[in-house]
């Protein structure tokens, strides 16, 4: 009989020769206990404590996001975005241009009223369409409610088609999810960055020369700088970091395999599709470790190795392995109504104020019906 002490793992850990509460490599290396479930082996670790042949399981581990689904250049409308302030100036330019132009050539053909002409001309072409209320066969009375209702109907008409028009072309051309390619994308983003405790959370965090993936060691260093100055509050359990993934606004940096357990749980069918990841710790093997010359060395990689032809470790691997999160098919996105707002709003008021303007024609109109009446009856 082995009288084993142990630590039982849920979340795969690594070194960290710090406080002991936070790895389990650490009580192993100070002797608190005799095995260590998984760790991850490096060169760097041959000192303190040995490996257990073949290994049992893989780990890798990412930073896991919630795509967002606003803000200019994803899923808005790319062609309705604010201008600037130079191209508002080159807009003025070239309509002062035209309207001089208008001026002069209505000038030199003796046109009458050639101001009016201009500016009227080139109101025309700025809405792109031209108005107008020539309609023999309709009322005669050319009332100022019915000429603001047909202007301000014509001017919600191309408003509303050039909004729906921009729409459609920018939906086209819109790419796949907005998605975060590398470190420094992710440190440019608004995301806040939160990390799984776990041992090598805090192995990156205190040692200088530890990395999660070493071609991206530039990055790194400058990720654990802004860390490091926001205090330890951003290192969090997954249950806590998932939920805040899922709220939107933070990045979690967590083991593959404990994210798409949580994540299944916490998002819907629909939210995963939301879902993003960066590719963080590489796909390694995990090894169950002892304590340096421990006398149970032999027996384990014994063990170990007949459980490995006899097929239970990896049974063992397919059955608790949690299955990786999926998008099942693509997610229609609806055009907004939005950035047509504008649009509708004007419309709402301009039939506001052909009402008024309709009521306020008939009150005159009646009243001077019956001055008329009076005129004709003292006659």
């Amino acid at each position: 009989m082995f009288l084993l002490r142990y630590l039982e793992l849920l979340e795969v850990e690594d070194l960290y020769l710090g406080l002991g509460e936070h790895s389990t490599a650490s009580a192993l290396y100070f002797g608190d206990i005799d095995i260590a479930p998984v760790l991850r082996y490096t060169t760097q670790h041959a000192g303190y404590y040995d490996v257990i042949h073949p290994h049992v399981t893989y780990a890798a581990g990412g930073y896991f996001y919630r795509i967002p689904t606003t803000g200019v250049g994803k899923f808005e409308n790319q062609f309705l975005t604010p201008f600037t302030g130079t191209v508002w100036l080159c807009v003025v330019v070239v309509i002062a241009l035209c309207g001089v132009g208008l001026v002069l050539g209505a000038s030199f053909e003796d046109r009458p009223q050639a101001g009016r002409y201009a500016f009227f001309s080139v109101v025309a072409l700025t809405c792109q369409q031209f108005f107008e209320d020539v309609d023999e066969s309709a009322v005669k009375r050319n009332s100022t409610a019915r000429k603001l209702t047909i202007l301000v109907t014509g001017l919600s008409c191309v408003l509303i088609f050039n909004y729906y028009t921009s729409s459609v072309v920018s939906w086209l051309l819109n790419g796949p999810p907005p998605s975060i390619n590398s470190l420094w994308e992710l440190m440019n983003s608004p995301l806040e960055p939160i990390f799984m405790d776990v041992g090598y959370t805090w192995s990156w965090l205190q040692s200088p020369n530890y990395y999660f993936n070493v071609r991206d060691a530039k990055a790194e260093d400058v990720l654990k700088k802004k860390v490091k100055k926001k205090g330890p509050h951003l290192v969090s359990t997954p249950t806590q970091g998932i939920e805040l993934v899922h709220k939107g606004g933070y990045v979690l940096y967590c083991d593959t395999d404990t994210a798409n357990k949580y994540i299944a749980l916490t998002f819907s069918a629909r939210e995963l599709c939301d879902v993003g990841r960066l590719p963080g710790l590489e796909k390694i093997p995990m090894y169950s470790c002892v304590q340096k010359n421990s006398p149970y060395r032999e027996f384990f990689i014994w063990s170990f190795a007949r459980m490995a032809e006899q097929g239970i470790i990896k049974l063992i691997q397919t059955r608790t392995y949690p299955p990786e999160i999926r998008c099942e098919g693509s997610t229609p996105r609806a055009l907004a109504l939005g950035g047509a707002a504008p649009a509708f709003i004007i419309l709402a008021f301009g039939y506001i104020m052909g009402t008024l303007f309709m009521v306020m024609e008939r009150i005159i109109k009646v009243h001077k019906d019956k001055k008329m009446m009076k005129v004709k009856y003292f006659e």
